[in-house]
């Protein structure tokens, strides 16, 4: 739960850093940092989180949610497209990425 209520917290800063802030930096920094930043970090959290759990999923609706609240496109947008993005993500590690381990004998 308070796992949750900090990915919120998170990205809600994150989202009012990009569109109020980084917005006015494309010179300076690289285009994609001033754009994507949520999008980066939604990717990283789900690439490196247990493909059985379901924070990413959850990180991506709110990050989502709070680009659509800022943003002036069509409400639903970002988050579909982050939500989109981490279930793929999802699928593709559950699907076709094993990760050994090691057992005791």
């Amino acid at each position: 739960m308070m796992k949750t209520v900090a990915l919120i917290v998170f990205f809600y800063v994150l989202v009012l850093l990009q569109t109020s802030f980084l917005v006015h930096f494309k010179a300076v920094f690289w285009w994609w940092l001033a754009t994507g930043l949520i999008l980066i970090i939604v990717i990283l959290v789900n690439f490196f989180e247990n493909p059985r759990r379901n924070s990413g999923i959850i990180s991506a609706f709110f990050a989502g949610f709070f680009l659509d609240i800022f943003s002036e496109n069509f409400f639903g947008f970002w988050t579909s497209i982050l939500l989109i993005t981490a279930l793929f993500i999802k699928f593709v590690l559950k699907k076709y990425v094993r990760i050994p381990t090691f057992k005791g004998t």
